[in-house]
């Protein structure tokens, strides 16, 4: 039975690694501080930053987390001009304080959508403005795919970083395909190399590792940022618009840029799989390539690598509800025969090893 391992942020964020996107925006806010602090102003395409009158020499700004650094800005508010020129990254900000995390994938698409909506309410008479807008949000987008990009590259991921109860989880399944001389594919959705620590003295022809939204600093598999469900009610209306600007940050056309796709869907039509998560949300920004895997006749089961919270917190259920949204309304049925039980689901990584 061959396998199928979805590696998602989950699993780098197991490893220690800090690849949220709050990570990032703090990371990226501070740099805009000490370029402020040492230049006495700041400006790139998304934020401003100057003094209103004088220059303030110790400066001191709280980057623990996004509502610490929102708090210093208040306590500095008469002396520091912090201005967002971006509306999407405004937004964006003020979700992630309010959440303590963001899906900036899926907050690009319900801008989008929004937009949309709004061209769709003027009857498309307002065509141009809303097209300029739109162009702006790809704009400021491709501006935090670029920073995400340099920000990623700060991050280092060594042998030191190998985590045990992912390694056990790792040799139980590579020995399985051995046994039954079977294939595992890692499709894997992280722009990092996490997953390689594990495997990078094995040479087993068996074993495949797909980084199916490209690698960092990898110009044959560039990086694919942006949205992935075609399935959703409003997608085809965006499309309809017959404008390739609304397009731009698709995924789908993002995978005709390599035969990672064509390699991962041969894979699965091949023969049967089971599939195995692994830190990966089960979101919506990766809906059409999540519904294809579910629903396919070839797989015969899914198991939850679930993140154990506390002893009696966890995400499992969260996790069936996100998976539950890949099938369709006929596929119900098989849903609840495909996922595996919470008894016969493991931690990623135990309390133990979490908290050390």
């Amino acid at each position: 039975m061959n396998k199928l391992i979805l590696i998602g942020n989950g699993f780098d964020l197991a490893h220690g690694l800090k690849t949220r996107y709050s990570d990032f925006l703090l990371w990226y806010l501070n740099y805009a501080i000490q370029s402020f602090r040492k230049n006495g102003e700041y400006a790139d395409q998304l934020i401003e930053i100057s003094f209103s009158e004088y220059y303030i020499e110790n400066l001191s700004i709280d980057f623990t987390s996004l509502s610490r650094f929102k708090q210093s800005l208040e306590q500095y508010k008469a002396d520091i001009i912090f201005k967002i020129k971006s509306a999407f990254f405004k937004n964006l900000f003020n979700i992630t304080i309010e959440l303590n995390w963001v899906d900036l994938e899926s907050e690009y698409y319900s801008y989008l959508k929004e937009l949309y909506l709004k061209l769709e309410a003027s009857n498309f008479k307002n065509f141009k403005h809303i097209e300029g807008r739109v162009k702006s949000l790809n704009n400021d987008f491709d501006y935090l795919k670029n920073e995400l990009h340099e920000y990623l590259n700060t991050i280092e991921i060594s042998d030191k970083c190998q985590v045990q109860d992912i390694a056990i989880h790792l040799e139980q399944l590579l020995a399985e395909i051995c046994k039954e001389k079977s294939y595992i594919l890692f499709l894997n959705f992280n722009y990092t190399s996490t997953i390689d620590i594990y495997l990078k003295d094995l040479k087993n022809d068996h074993v495949i590792v797909n980084y199916i939204h490209g690698k960092l600093n990898n110009d044959k598999n560039q990086i694919i940022f942006g949205y992935g469900d075609e399935i959703d009610d409003y997608y085809q209306k965006i499309e309809n618009v017959n404008n390739k600007e609304y397009l731009k940050n698709f995924k789908s056309f993002g995978y005709f840029k390599t035969t990672n796709y064509q390699d991962f869907s041969r894979f699965i039509e091949s023969n049967q799989f089971e599939v195995y998560i692994m830190g990966h949300s089960c979101g919506l920004s990766d809906r059409t390539l999540l519904n294809r895997i579910v629903e396919h006749d070839n797989c015969t089961k899914i198991k939850i690598f679930y993140h154990a919270k506390s002893d009696s917190e966890n995400d499992y259920i969260e996790k069936t509800q996100e998976l539950s949204r890949h099938f369709s309304s006929k596929s119900k049925h098989d849903m609840r025969i495909k996922i595996k039980s919470f008894p016969e689901s493991s931690p990623l990584v135990k309390l133990n090893e979490e908290n050390a």
